[in-house]
């Protein structure tokens, strides 16, 4: 864009025989009249020049807090969903976890439904990234099944996963919810397969239906223990419940295990 030059002012002009004194604060207002004009002139040209910069490194601090104050709010959401239950959730309730104002609460998310959204999808994303990063995280040397067990138990019983758990059961009656969490869960459903499926390539490869149903005795048995009621010995009967599980696992490969068609062990 090109900056118009900025008028320049004449000096008033002086009647002949005016005093000395008088054309000094005439000199002085004419170079004053000036002064604006130049800034004017450069300030116009700083603004064309670098607009997209400047606006850019301005707006940078204020898109971060921005985004760090949705994620403490989707935080706040997904504590009440663990704490109070996916019933009770409100923009009352999360302003109040969260430290925020209900109106702040609603400026980044208006409805309920908008918070809800966000946070089924951060609570999937970030629940499944944790898991494929533990998952792939076996020592060396370790004992794949066993590990696949004891690992998937750990995120079963995660913040993130009990929170997913209560959408589930409330969608079972709650229409709105059910359509929200429906198509989370078909996506979830498919991550969670192709996930284990190159974190033990090895044992898909060999038998990729068996996988499947190893794979999915191992999350129904786990998943169902975490929303049974166990009111007497429950460490005990859990960890007789986990061994035998991984009893069971490694008996259902043992041919591909004895003939070397899989490693139980190593680095996934």
């Amino acid at each position: 864009m090109t900056v118009p030059r900025a008028r320049k002012k004449s000096a008033p002009k002086l009647e002949a025989g005016a005093p000395a004194k008088s054309r000094s604060s005439a000199r002085a207002k004419a170079g004053t009249a000036k002064a604006p004009a130049r800034k004017r002139a450069g300030a116009a040209a700083g603004r064309s020049g670098n607009k997209g910069t400047a606006t850019s490194a301005s707006d940078a601090p204020r898109r971060t807090r921005s985004a760090a104050t949705r994620e403490e709010i989707i935080q706040a959401t997904i504590t009440c969903f663990v704490q109070i239950g996916y019933a009770r959730t409100t923009t009352t309730e999360i302003a109040k976890v969260a430290g925020y104002t209900r109106g702040a609460v609603q400026h980044y998310f208006p409805t309920t439904e908008h918070v809800l959204k966000a946070s089924v999808n951060y609570l999937t994303k970030s629940w499944l990234d944790s898991y494929m990063t533990a998952a792939r995280e076996a020592p060396p040397g370790v004992d794949f099944i066993d590990y696949a067990v004891d690992t998937l138990w750990r995120f079963v019983n995660d913040r993130l996963f009990v929170a997913w758990q209560e959408l589930v059961s409330a969608s079972r009656t709650d229409k709105t919810l059910r359509r929200i969490i429906l198509p989370a869960a078909t996506k979830f459903e498919r991550l969670r397969r192709d996930m284990a499926g190159s974190n033990f390539p090895d044992f898909a490869h060999v038998g990729r239906d068996k996988f499947d149903r190893n794979r999915d005795t191992l999350r129904f048995v786990l998943e169902g223990i975490t929303s049974t009621i166990l009111t007497y010995e429950r460490e005990e009967r859990v960890a007789a419940q986990l061994d035998w599980l991984k009893e069971w696992f490694h008996s259902s490969w043992q041919h591909e295990l004895s003939t070397n068609q899989v490693d139980r062990r190593g680095s996934v």
